[in-house]
């Protein structure tokens, strides 16, 4: 599983926008996988993951 992987898995819910850019920060996601994954969080909000 990559940090990617994580990143989409576990944001918002376990992890938050400080988490993401500190990942940014040390070079594990870039800001565009940032995106992509607060994007996928807006579209599965209410979903009960």
């Amino acid at each position: 599983m990559t940090i990617l992987d994580l990143a989409k898995r576990y944001y918002p819910r376990l992890w938050d926008d400080r988490r993401l850019d500190m990942l940014v920060a040390a070079g594990q996601l870039t800001q565009q996988e940032v995106e992509e994954v607060k994007e996928g969080a807006h579209e599965t909000a209410g979903d009960g993951l």
